[in-house]
């Protein structure tokens, strides 16, 4: 089990807050021991598959079950696509972001791009506080030296994504979207194809990311662009009075 403290959050979201992550070999004991020395306004656990004992534990202490985390992963060999997904990305061209990219990416995201994950489903938050999140998140990835990437289609920006290198031959598009000018047609899969062809440009021999149970869109648009469904944990959350 590792327990962290998410301090980030006060930042982005205005609370205190620790991330929970527990091992599918944790003792039910040492779990709850464990969730009994939290002390943040906004807590969140990550519990794996197969431990329906922990989930009724979680439940008995009041947290609630927020979504499926999944990740998946491709590796690069072969690509396969509809030929209006592989039409559409041909025709989408990127570059990472310049000044003025970065404030159309950030008011998109303020402007409510993001409707499906847990924060701005959360009662407890506002949308402007889970915007937030995600403009922070974005700017403290590009400190790190993440590649923020602007797509067009006929020249109008329609999304971005963030893509970092976590280790040599490995991506992780840690987020991406569509902008609201992007939504007549399905360009989040041909964004997500893309997001193929440049981590192979650039070497890469895998691709992985986290996707969330909250978004079936989403988890469909991977499904048929060939990823591998890897591992699943569910997340948990609790807003301590």
């Amino acid at each position: 089990m590792k327990i962290v403290d998410a301090h980030w959050e006060l930042r982005n979201l205005g609370v205190t807050s620790q991330d929970v992550e527990i091992d599918v070999n944790d003792s039910i004991d040492e779990v709850s021991a464990s969730l009994d020395t939290l002390d943040s306004q906004y807590q969140v656990v990550k519990v794996p598959t197969m431990r329906l004992d922990i989930y009724k534990l979680l439940t008995d202490k009041g947290f609630s079950l927020a979504e499926a985390s999944i990740r998946v992963s491709h590796d690069l060999k072969e690509f396969s696509c509809s030929r209006l997904i592989r039409r559409l990305s041909d025709t989408l061209t990127f570059s990472e972001m310049d000044e003025n990219e970065l404030s159309i990416m950030r008011e998109q995201i303020r402007g409510g791009m993001f409707q499906t994950d847990r924060v701005i489903l959360d009662p407890y938050f506002t949308p402007e506080q889970a915007a937030n999140r995600y403009v922070m998140w974005m700017n403290d990835e590009l400190e790190r030296g993440s590649k923020l990437l602007s797509y067009k289609y006929k020249d109008q920006p329609v999304g971005f994504s963030c893509m970092k290198e976590v280790s040599e031959g490995t991506f992780y598009p840690v987020l991406g979207g569509v902008y609201t000018t992007g939504k007549a047609l399905p360009l989040g899969s041909a964004i997500v194809f893309k997001q193929l062809e440049i981590a192979k440009s650039l070497g890469g021999k895998v691709l992985y990311t986290v996707i969330s149970s909250n978004n079936p869109a989403v988890v469909k648009a991977y499904s048929q662009l060939g990823y591998t469904f890897e591992d699943i944990k569910y997340v948990f959350v609790k807003h301590a009075d």
